[in-house]
């Protein structure tokens, strides 16, 4: 059984935030973003102080909260792994949204109905790719399936993130450094 997933290249993120704003725009969220740059400190280097950036959303877990908290059961998961809200069963009572343990959702002051990232399902169902992977300009962030064995090398957290792991997120990071990839920022 399939689990899709993003992959997150944390080499490769600029913190250029065109995930986030592309999805804020494909999916007409005027108060809330579905996807959030994420930048954290390394550690301290010789010649200043090393970060890396990555972009996450709604990490689609294997044994979601949100989905366990519903007292509408407005949210599914679909066989290939995404997380989903049936907005017409959804009443917006929020538990969702407390229950999540990566704040990934919120409720739509518009529609006053939950709303979070559901991996572009619709794109995907007309075989096209995620708004946040097709408008990201280093290919930073990919779905995968998390249960083929070509993806098991894959990190499960990354330094200097507090990655809750009951729900088993369903989020990979690519944390292999090249030194010629490396970003640094001096202190002076």
């Amino acid at each position: 059984m399939k689990q899709l997933g993003f992959l997150v290249h944390i080499e490769q993120c600029l913190g250029c935030r065109s995930c986030e704003f592309a999805c804020k725009n494909e999916h007409g969220q005027n108060d809330s973003f579905r996807r959030k740059i994420h930048t954290v400190s390394d550690a301290f280097m010789k010649n200043g102080q090393r970060f890396h950036h990555f972009s996450m959303s709604c990490n689609h877990c294997s044994t979601p909260a949100c989905l366990s908290n519903c007292p509408e059961m407005a949210i599914k998961k679909k066989a290939n792994g995404i997380v989903i809200i049936d907005h017409l069963k959804c009443t917006g009572c929020s538990r969702c949204v407390t229950a999540c343990p990566f704040d990934a959702i919120s409720i739509n002051m518009i529609s006053k109905r939950a709303d979070k990232c559901d991996m572009c399902y619709d794109r995907q169902m007309q075989g096209d790719s995620t708004i946040c992977v097709s408008s990201c300009p280093v290919n930073a962030i990919e779905i995968i399936d998390l249960n083929d064995p070509v993806n098991a090398h894959y990190d499960k957290a990354v330094y200097g993130f507090d990655m809750k792991k009951m729900t088993n997120p369903s989020i990979r990071f690519d944390t292999q450094t090249e030194p010629s990839k490396l970003r640094f920022w001096s202190n002076s």
